[in-house]
């Protein structure tokens, strides 16, 4: 790739609040983008393979002759590997930068994509290889918020968080939508002949096979030119400061902070709710008579909802400058969608079912990202990926259970209507309780302090820049005392200290080098 430039044309960079802070030091690069590319492609290559298996479950239990509970396994050790793994995953993040974790996460990843392409030896190659990939979630998508803080000013922060968690819910749907099409028009069942069992054999390994060409083509160049951070940061968060926090006393730290409990529990049962919701509406939707082809276009829906409020919510959290307030209301607006959506259901208002499952993603998957920040400005100066990989280890374990506990109310399959308002109802209460487990916690604004206590690189010629997130100065935000933080109501998100030209890289050379060595805590 080439060398870095300073981005001087990029019109995202001559906002009026960027261009307020041309003189004081921080820079943007062009090759953030290549960056960006290359992450949003690791996201969407390792998720969309999370549910390869589970829509043709059945076909596949009579191709290769296994137990449908066998083949859902691999959904399920996909979906585990990342509580397993996110402290580890951390601490990669946290020692190397995140270029080594997400390329490690690749390699698994890719490795996992061609071993389950040994199926017809063994459908065991299979699940080594979803839980290879499972492996390698939590090294990629723990690197979110460092990806967006290394290589972006605060002001687009939260744009991209909530870019890249919505392409982590499209390729989860995706996966979902994908191999059912690869089967079209071939249909397995117990009475089969082995010539269309063949058929299915083949057609599934073209889906594999696509699926393991597809994340080649872009993880190998990810394995090339990832890298973890630019010559010279792009705003003072991204600087950090000087005293070294160890990676258990992190963890201790972490989990001993009330408030971020709080947010985590918030998230656990407002992301966790939607997705075992997700599982269990094919239960909820049987006894109106819906097919697979219905609630394929309903699980499409929420994220044309989700794509428009990404366009919308993160210009309003610029605007207001608070994450409580618009997370209370689109959770609050959230349960008013599903229970439009089950009066649809009464009404057989197919139209309705689809507008209700817009909304739910339009409200839904914009108070994603904004959970995951407000607990990285919680936890700050701690290293981003402890709470993006505990939130997401939450809501995987979380799912799981609500799943369990809707599908067990509303009966499985023999679910009535009745039993689906009480499915509906428990996800609802539950969305209740992660409003009010945030309802009265002050907001902090850790990051933003930090930001307004530095002064331009350029005052600071012979100091270096230590490695971000895990060093801080106590001096600069009391260090664990949210107290000692003023809580901001005017904060747009804008770099005071950006730039774009290179009319001081001559005299910040120095620094740049020293910025540079931290890629890595202790070596490279």
């Amino acid at each position: 790739m080439k060398d870095q430039s300073p981005d001087q044309s990029d019109p995202m960079n001559n906002s009026d609040d960027l261009k307020s802070s041309v003189s004081q030091g921080y820079r943007l690069y062009q090759k953030r983008y290549a960056i960006l590319f290359l992450f949003t492609m690791a996201e969407l290559c390792n998720t969309a393979v999370y549910a390869t298996c589970n829509p043709i479950a059945i076909e596949l239990s009579y191709i290769y002759g296994e137990d449908t509970s066998v083949i859902t396994l691999s959904a399920t050790l996909y979906l585990f590997m990342h509580p397993l793994f996110t402290f580890p995953a951390s601490y990669l993040i946290m020692y190397k930068g995140s270029s080594m974790s997400v390329k490690v996460g690749a390699i698994l990843t890719l490795l996992g994509v061609f071993s389950r392409c040994l199926v017809r030896q063994s459908f065991i190659y299979v699940l080594i290889g979803q839980t290879l990939c499972g492996m390698g979630r939590p090294l990629i998508l723990n690197a979110q918020a460092s990806v967006a803080v290394e290589w972006f000013p605060s002001n687009q922060r939260t744009k991209l968080m909530t870019m890249l968690n919505f392409i982590v819910t499209f390729s989860g749907i995706l996966g979902y939508i994908i191999p059912p099409i690869f089967f079209a028009g071939v249909t397995i069942d117990k009475y089969s002949t082995q010539d269309a069992l063949d058929t299915g054999d083949s057609r599934f390994m073209y889906l594999l096979f696509s699926e393991a060409l597809f994340s080649a083509v872009f993880l190998i160049p990810l394995l090339i030119f990832f890298e973890t951070k630019p010559k010279t940061p792009p705003s003072a968060a991204a600087k950090g400061s000087s005293q070294i926090i160890s990676f258990s006393d992190s963890i201790c730290q972490m989990l001993k902070d009330t408030k971020f409990i709080q947010i985590f529990t918030s998230f656990t049962l407002f992301y966790g709710s939607y997705k075992g919701y997700g599982v269990a509406l094919v239960y909820i939707l049987m006894p109106y008579g819906y097919g697979k082809s219905d609630i394929a276009i309903l699980s499409v829906m929420p994220v044309i909802g989700g794509f428009l409020s990404s366009l919308i919510i993160p210009t309003i959290y610029k605007s207001w400058g608070k994450y409580k307030p618009i997370i209370i209301i689109l959770e609050s607006c959230t349960i008013l969608t599903f229970y439009g959506f089950l009066w649809g259901c009464y009404l057989q208002n197919y139209v309705m079912m689809l507008a209700m499952a817009t909304l739910q993603g339009f409200f839904i998957l914009p108070a994603i990202p904004l959970l995951l920040e407000w607990g990285c400005e919680q936890i700050y100066p701690l290293n981003d990926s402890f709470c993006i990989g505990l939130q997401y280890s939450g809501a995987t374990m979380g799912s799981s259970f609500i799943a369990q506990i809707v599908s067990m109310v509303i009966h499985g399959k023999d679910a009535t209507k009745f039993d689906g308002f009480m499915g509906i109802t428990i996800t609802c209460s539950l969305y209740t309780l992660a409003i009010l487990s945030i309802l009265f916690l002050k907001e902090v604004k850790h990051k933003l302090a930090l930001k307004k206590s530095f002064v331009s690189p350029s005052d600071q010629i012979e100091k270096g820049f230590p490695h971000p997130y895990t060093e801080v100065n106590p001096d600069d935000l009391g260090l664990f005392d949210p107290d000692k933080v003023q809580d901001e109501d005017d904060d747009a998100g804008a770099d005071e200290n950006l730039i774009d030209d290179e009319n001081h890289k001559n005299n910040n050379n120095s620094s740049h080098k020293q910025y540079q060595a931290g890629n890595s805590f202790g070596g490279n």
